[in-house]
């Protein structure tokens, strides 16, 4: 489920205790355990529509239009996620004015997370405090209230940073509700990006500038859709040396660049695949994969029954900046006896679900999979030193 969230969650740090993650967020959200209450719209707003906010925040208006914000409902890798496990959980973040948790419809179903879910409540639109948009020269007509949160990562805390809930579909998994679904937060916590001050608004809502001359904040909400923020996520670097006449030894390093949070992050199902083949026969490619992998261990549980609970046994996605050395991984690709090959090509991709999954839900490469970067390393002969990567 892409993007659930349960606030005032629990989760382990560094040596396995459980602590809470406290954000001031959670006076404006009540998480998957219950949809948004945002009480009476703000005066002259029109009765909380999206478009009524459009006369006066135009760009804002229009890039949030095209986010994954809006479309957080009606998101067709969502939705078939959702036909797998219909929960609650799931309606109450995605569509989350949806009255009282129950199939979203209307502009529950139509906005997603819309304008007033993050910004009205109780009659008031609440604001970073920092401009209005790009409604420059102009005396708001409704009641504003500052709240600096809004320019600072607890505030998206609010969504992304939750534990697995014990809410669960028939005969589902059994998941340890103290163990983060989505640790987005946490990671970003315990980052070079959060030691330095880097918010997560800084990368993902960056300041604009309208046609008049006024800045805002993105309502685009750019992530790991957008090719250029990926781009930005990570270095990789393929080495290649002959071992014989029929092998060739191949070392991949992963390296975090400009991403404050680990990568991939968000939906447990997200991952990053590393393809490595010789010249140009990608019949036999490898495949280095960096996910977070789960596994069922039968032990006693909080009520004293036993059985099966799932846990994250391994994650071996990239770490942030501060927190963790590169990703490094040795393969050994074989080829006949005197043919010779010259390269080693490489592709490095962002999956929003792993292949098989895709598959069974009908979706084609170009739905779930992007290409991060990709090129070739010259394979150095044995007795040379191993070669320099060239993208």
């Amino acid at each position: 489920m892409a993007l659930c969230a349960t606030l005032g969650a629990l989760r382990r740090d560094a040596v396995g205790q459980r602590r809470a993650v406290t954000t001031a967020s959670l006076v404006l959200f009540r998480g998957g355990d219950a949809p948004i209450r945002v009480g009476r719209p703000a005066p002259n707003t029109g009765h909380g529509a999206s478009e009524d906010c459009a006369a006066c925040h135009r760009e804002i208006a229009r890039e949030w239009a095209a986010s994954l914000h809006k479309h957080a409902w009606t998101d067709e890798v969502f939705q078939r996620a959702y036909e797998i496990e219909p929960m609650a959980f799931c309606r109450n973040c995605h569509a989350p004015l949806a009255t009282n948790g129950r199939t979203p419809r209307g502009l529950a179903a139509v906005e997603g997370v819309s304008c007033s879910a993050c910004h009205v409540r109780d009659g008031v639109v609440l604001s970073s405090g920092a401009g209005r948009g790009d409604a420059a020269g102009t005396i708001a007509p409704h009641p504003v209230r500052a709240d600096a949160r809004f320019g600072r990562s607890e505030y998206c805390a609010g969504c992304h940073q939750f534990n697995f809930p014990a809410e669960r579909t028939p005969g589902g998994p059994l998941f340890d509700t103290h163990m983060p679904m989505q640790d987005t937060f946490g990671e970003w916590q315990r980052s070079a990006h959060a030691a330095r001050g880097t918010q997560c608004q800084d990368c993902h809502m960056p300041w604009r500038t309208a046609a008049d001359g006024t800045r805002y904040r993105s309502h685009a909400f750019v992530g790991g859709r957008d090719p250029s923020l990926l781009a930005r996520s990570s270095r990789v670097e393929v080495t290649a040396i002959a071992v014989g006449d029929d092998r060739v030894s191949v070392s991949v390093r992963v390296t975090p660049t400009d991403v404050g949070h680990a990568f991939p992050t968000g939906d447990l199902f997200r991952r990053l695949e590393l393809s490595v083949w010789l010249d140009d026969d990608a019949s036999r490619k490898r495949i280095v994969a960096f996910a977070r992998s789960f596994a069922d261990q039968f032990e006693r549980r909080p009520d004293g029954t036993t059985g099966f609970v799932r846990r994250q046994v391994s994650d071996s996605r990239v770490q942030p900046p501060g927190t963790g050395a590169p990703r490094e991984s040795r393969l050994v690709l074989a080829f006949e006896r005197g043919r010779a090959p010259r390269v080693v090509r490489w592709k490095f991709e962002h999956l929003l679900m792993p292949s098989p999954q895709a598959a069974s839900q009908g979706f084609g490469a170009a739905q779930y999979r992007a290409t991060i970067s990709e090129g070739q390393a010259a394979i150095a002969p044995i007795t040379a030193a191993i070669s320099v990567n060239t993208p």
